[in-house]
């Protein structure tokens, strides 16, 4: 299980996975476009921010 992060963690990890795509697809499609790479990247960079843990949010509640 991932750890909870804030936001702005999710955006770092959402940029690293966005350009570690763009150096395996080099690597491996070399002789593919690279545009395809893009959207594979942008793709998979959305769904970490989104489907991402979010931090816990406390909850105060009054028991009487």
């Amino acid at each position: 299980m991932l750890p909870r992060m804030t936001m702005g963690n999710w955006i770092f990890w959402a940029m690293i996975v966005w350009i570690g795509i763009h150096f395996i697809w080099l690597g491996i499609f070399p002789n593919l476009p690279a545009w395809i790479g893009t959207i594979i990247a942008t793709i998979l960079a959305v769904l970490v921010f989104k489907f991402g843990p979010r931090p816990k949010e406390d909850h105060d509640e009054e028991v009487e």
